[in-house]
Formats: structure tokens, C-alpha cells, sequence
């Protein structure tokens, strides 16, 4: 569903362009309305709509000037311009301004379809190409074998997936078909693996029961990305020992009550050698390091699961609990049921997805990127 917003000083237009749009704008909800440019500015900030139709001739601040100031603080944001046959000698400065496209009054529903279709096309491509730049950027970080850039990249492509298609589980479905597809053919190439998971398969009863929301679809896709990385750096004869296969090491295995002796095992080094060179390398000793990869898997859990603070504890190996919420607030400034609450509240909208997810009737509604 696209998000218009209508700025226009005639309440008849208003109303017209509402009825067309109830009748053959099935992908478009109309989110607001001004009659003011310096309305219309304020309420397209906080309504961040994809589409806004805006008349030139408006009250306050023409539409010319608000034209600048929207495409000043969101390209990609797509503006059509409305205007009489006697303000079109501003067509000039409305393009310079990027304007996407201009409708002449009396507006004929044809024609508004039209230009809405076009943006959401433009939009459409847009988002297509932010997906697989983000997409890249994960299956890059695999290429380099960075398993926190890997993990960190893919929280960020999941967020932009989720924000934009919102309750359409076939969109997201779709998205991660194509990364895992792509992920596939380069873990091929690279060692010889295919991957087999879920994620790939054409079932989408399958995909909805078993990633309810973006962290059962995270932690879904890095038990993929997991088993890559045991095909690369498990093999001590193709193993090189230097930092980064080290921090991979220590990454992967960080939920554990792993110590210095045995990450240097892993090396084939000594403790006291692996203690030095850690801290050259990375600027921190190793239980601080080892502390912070420990306390970012915790406040993740905090803010997507219901496991209790006790249970997530002793999931990272703190056997006693206090000690863990100790170490938490201390990294974080709040204990762990204040930083639960704090990232629940801005969370909830998030946690409605996944409630939506299994609903059927969500399963129609989507948007396609392809």
C-alpha cells in the first residue's frame, strides 16, 4: 500500500480526487490532506508519505516552494504537481526543482491514475535497488568471510524489507527467496556448498508458521550463514590464522563460556602470543571484546523474544544472573528489563507484524519490486 497525501485549497478538488482514487487506487491509501503549504510541510514530515499531489497555487507558501523543500529532505519522495493552464509558465522551475510529473486542472481520472501509476513504478524501482544494495552488502561480507559484518549487514536488510512491505508476507518472502538464491550461488562457487533451508522453498504456509517476524527470520538465515562459514574456516589445513578468522572464531562461538586458551587452540597459538596481538589488532583485550559481542546478542533478544532476562543469562553462559545484569547496565547505561521496555515501546508496531503474519487474509496484499 502506497501512502499519498493531497495539498490543495479547493475542498471540491479534495473530494474528487479521493473519489477517483476509492474507485480505481486499490495500492493507495490517502493518509492526509492540507490546504497550507506550511501545514503540508509539517504533515508530510510526520506522515513520511511515498506520493504527494500538491497544487501550485496554495495558501502560506506556494507549491513550488514546497516542491524544494520536500525533494531537499526526501529524493526519492515522488511529487505531482497540479496547476491551471494560466501557472504554467512555472513548469520551468518546477523541474528545475525535480518535480515527477504535472496534471492540469480540470483533473481527469485517467490521467491522475496515470501519473500515480508512474511513481509507484519509479518508486517500485527505486526500492528494488536499495534491496539489492543491501542485499549485496550482506553476501559481500560472507564473501569476506566478516561474520559480524555479515550479521550486522543482514539486521539492516531484514529492517528495510520489513519497513517497506509492512503486512505483506509474500513481498518478504519473495525478497528473501532472491538473497538466499543469490547467496546459493556464490557459497557455491566459494566452497563447494549448497544451501538446503526453508527459506528457500515455495511454501508459503511454511515460510509464515516459521518466521513469525524479523528475528525468527534473522536467526533463521544465520543458521544458513553459519554453516557456510563451518565449510570456510573449519578445514585447519585451508584455516589461515590471522585476526579476522580469530574474531570470526569468536563471534560464532561468543554465546559460549569460551576462554583465550581455547580460541588460541583454534589458532594454533598461544594464549600469551593470542593476548598480545588481540590487543594490538583490535585496540580491546579479549573478555572485553568477548563482553561486547555477548551484551549486543542480549539486547537483541530483549527486544524481539519473550525469553526470560534469567534464561538469557544463562544462554550466554552468565550462570548468575545478577552478574549478567550487572555487566548489561554497565554496557548499556540500563538494566535489562528497563532496556526491554525502552525497545518494546518503539517496537510495537513491529511486534503487530508478527501477529498479522499468519493471517491470510495478508497474503494477497503485496507489493511487487520485480
Amino acid at each position: 500500500m502506497y501512502k499519498l497525501f493531497i495539498v490543495e485549497d479547493e475542498h471540491l478538488e479534495i473530494e474528487a480526487i479521493k473519489l477517483i482514487l476509492s474507485q480505481h487506487g486499490e495500492n493507495i491509501e490517502v493518509v492526509g490532506e492540507a490546504y497550507s503549504g506550511l501545514v503540508a510541510i509539517e504533515e508530510i514530515r510526520r506522515l513520511n508519505p511515498d506520493i504527494i499531489l500538491l497544487d501550485i497555487n496554495i495558501l502560506e507558501i506556494n507549491g513550488i516552494d514546497v516542491l524544494k523543500m520536500i525533494k531537499k529532505e526526501d529524493q526519492e519522495k515522488k511529487v505531482i504537481l497540479i496547476t491551471a493552464f494560466n501557472e504554467f509558465d512555472f513548469a520551468h522551475q518546477a523541474i528545475k526543482a525535480r518535480v515527477d510529473d504535472f496534471l492540469l486542472k480540470p483533473i481527469r481520472p485517467q490521467q491522475l491514475m496515470d501519473s500515480i501509476n508512474q511513481s509507484i513504478s519509479s518508486l517500485k524501482n527505486n526500492a528494488k535497488e536499495r534491496f539489492d544494495e543491501k542485499m549485496n552488502e550482506v553476501i559481500f561480507a560472507v564473501i569476506q568471510k566478516k561474520y559480524s559484518g555479515a550479521r550486522n549487514a543482514l539486521i539492516n536488510y531484514l529492517d528495510m524489507i520489513y519497513d517497506y512491505y509492512t503486512y505483506d508476507i509474500i513481498g518478504i518472502q519473495t525478497e528473501i527467496r532472491h538473497f538466499m538464491e543469490e547467496l546459493n550461488i556464490v557459497t557455491q562457487d566459494m566452497c563447494a556448498y549448497e544451501l538446503t533451508s526453508p527459506l528457500c522453498a515455495n511454501n508459503n504456509l511454511q515460510f509464515v508458521n516459521g518466521y513469525r517476524n524479523r528475528y525468527d527470520l534473522k536467526i533463521g538465515i544465520m543458521k544458513t550463514i553459519d554453516k557456510v562459514f563451518d565449510r570456510m574456516l573449519d578445514n585447519k589445513e585451508t584455516r589461515k590464522n590471522n585476526i579476522e578468522d580469530i574474531l570470526n572464531y569468536i563471534d560464532r562461538n561468543c554465546y559460549k563460556d569460551i576462554s583465550l586458551d581455547q580460541v588460541g587452540e583454534y589458532a594454533n597459538m598461544s594464549s600469551y602470543y593470542l593476548s598480545k596481538i588481540f590487543k594490538k589488532e583490535t585496540g580491546v583485550n579479549f573478555v572485553t571484546y568477548l563482553t561486547e559481542c555477548k551484551i549486543e546478542i542480549a539486547k537483541d533478544m530483549l527486544a524481539n523474544t519473550d525469553v526470560p532476562i534469567i534464561n538469557i543469562a544463562l544462554d550466554l553462559s552468565y550462570h548468575e544472573p545478577n552478574y549478567f545484569s550487572k555487566v548489561f547496565k554497565k554496557s548499556t547505561g540500563m538494566t535489562p528489563t528497563e532496556y526491554r521496555k525502552e525497545r518494546r515501546m518503539s517496537l510495537e508496531e513491529d511486534e503487530q507484524l508478527g501477529n498479522h503474519l499468519n493471517d491470510d487474509k495478508f497474503l494477497g496484499k503485496h507489493r511487487d519490486v520485480s
